[in-house]
């Protein structure tokens, strides 16, 4: 069996650093707690002020973690589908106390109690009385073959195959009881399908992912490159135990992927008012509403999906995440304005990490670009290079890049990594060494002139 250092797999901003007491202490408990692989942002002021990749995306591959990661998010997944649901809020679509009924094909309602109406807000809050019945609730190889729609008929239908009037609702009347409950936000996706006339991951991908420059982030298998995805591990006995890359039919409630650096953005927007990089994914009011107290007479800090914590740094507004192999946190906080990331690929506890992270906030030197915006990412392909002004080749490349311009005199060649950190440059260098670079995405530049024409492309590093 190969056998590996910890200590030797951690990437921070795209390319090797010193290792700083930070790390060690990471190594040292994902060690202890038999995490395989974690990427972790903070952000603060507006800025991200600090990111790391630790471990092994693939244990069998012996793939690092790097900024290319792909992670499943579990529940953190929850936030992206009350942002759906609340963008067609704004649009004057429903109101959050509508019968939920007025807006689908069929029938929902507690079959314990048939006189009581489920609210879109109950689905928001946790309080709908729809219970999750983990029987009915499959797990699939790949990607899940049974549409959203078809799932929650078949559970939720008095006409559905699967429809358990004792297990699929609980004993108690809607709007008097908190029961979290993974089908009732499945059910809110499908409400965005019914009131967009859009598939739910289509309707994200169009107002969410491509506005925020989510890269490298979708609903399902099929949309993402499956090589950048982190296999869920859990460690059984002594050793760890791949859950594969499975799906499962109520995918709004846990089934999303994309990159820490992605996830970021979509932070930031919900830190700032609901605007990203000058797209408003959502209204200022919106935002706070969410956010906000919706029954505090049934439980406190219970947002729209979102919900607080209150530490010794004041009140943190997010969600977590758990799933086989999954564990995930993604939380802000408004008085300190800072907000904090950690995706795993592994069902272990990572408080302690969380909160060293936040420990060390005031000794962390901030390296990284002073901004949170579209340049910060990882693209979902090469642009073409048959319309760009420089041509590279190969595209992919391991060790040499090739660069041919237009220009004919004198240039500077500089290499930066989508964080906007220089990691490289020379002299009219038609052909550039980057064997030392870590694996992923970088942006060529060529300045002319005194800078006075630049030209850019992007090339991968594998």
């Amino acid at each position: 069996m190969k056998t590996f250092s910890f200590a030797a797999l951690f990437i921070i901003s795209g390319f090797v650093h010193a290792q700083t007491a930070l790390d060690t202490y990471i190594l040292n408990k994902m060690e202890d707690e038999h995490i395989s692989g974690l990427g972790a942002a903070l952000v603060n002021d507006g800025e991200l002020l600090w990111f790391g990749n630790y471990g092994l995306a693939n244990r069998e591959e012996n793939i690092p973690v790097t900024e290319s990661t792909i992670y499943m998010l579990a529940s953190v997944s929850k936030t992206i589908t009350v942002t759906a649901v609340m963008q067609l809020y704004e649009d004057g679509l429903f109101q959050l106390d509508d019968a939920v009924n007025d807006y689908l094909p069929f029938d929902v309602y507690n079959p314990n109690y048939p006189d009581s109406v489920i609210t879109i807000t109950q689905l928001l809050t946790h309080t709908s009385a729809i219970r999750d019945n983990w029987d009915l609730l499959p797990y699939y190889d790949g990607d899940a073959p049974i549409p959203l729609g078809d799932f929650l008929f078949d559970y939720l239908s008095v006409d559905g195959v699967n429809y358990n009037a004792a297990l699929n609702f609980a004993d108690f009347a809607p709007n008097t009881t908190y029961e979290y409950c993974n089908v009732a936000v499945a059910l809110l996706g499908y409400l965005v399908e019914e009131l967009s006339g859009q598939p739910f991951n289509a309707y994200c991908n169009e107002n969410i992912f491509e506005p925020l420059c989510m890269d490298n982030t979708g609903w399902f298998l099929r949309e993402i490159d499956t090589s950048l995805v982190a296999h869920p591990y859990s460690y059984l006995g002594d050793e760890y135990v791949d859950n594969g890359l499975y799906g499962y039919p109520d995918y709004p409630d846990g089934q999303l992927r994309t990159t820490v650096l992605s996830l970021t953005k979509f932070m930031y927007a919900h830190m700032n008012d609901g605007n990203f990089d000058g797209y408003q994914l959502l209204d200022s009011t919106t935002v706070a509403l969410m956010r906000s107290e919706i029954v505090p007479d049934i439980l406190d800090l219970q947002g729209l999906i979102f919900y607080g914590y209150e530490d010794a740094y004041g009140t943190w507004w997010g969600h977590n995440g758990g799933d086989a192999g999954v564990s995930t946190d993604m939380y802000f906080n408004d008085e300190t304005n800072t907000g904090l990331i950690v995706l795993t690929n592994s069902d272990a506890n990572h408080q302690d990490i969380w909160n060293e992270i936040l420990a060390s906030m005031d000794t962390i030197v901030n390296t990284l670009a002073p901004e949170i915006a579209c340049v910060i990412g990882q693209p979902t392909g090469v642009e073409d290079m048959a319309t760009a002004e420089i041509m590279l080749f190969p595209n992919p490349a391991d060790k040499y890049i090739f660069v041919q311009t237009p220009e004919d005199h004198a240039f500077e060649t500089r290499i930066y990594n989508l964080q906007g950190q220089l990691v490289l440059s020379g002299k009219n260098e038609s052909q550039v060494y980057i064997g030392n670079l870590q694996p992923g995405f970088y942006m060529l530049t060529c300045f002319y002139e005194n800078e006075q024409k630049i030209l850019s492309a992007k090339f991968e590093k594998y």
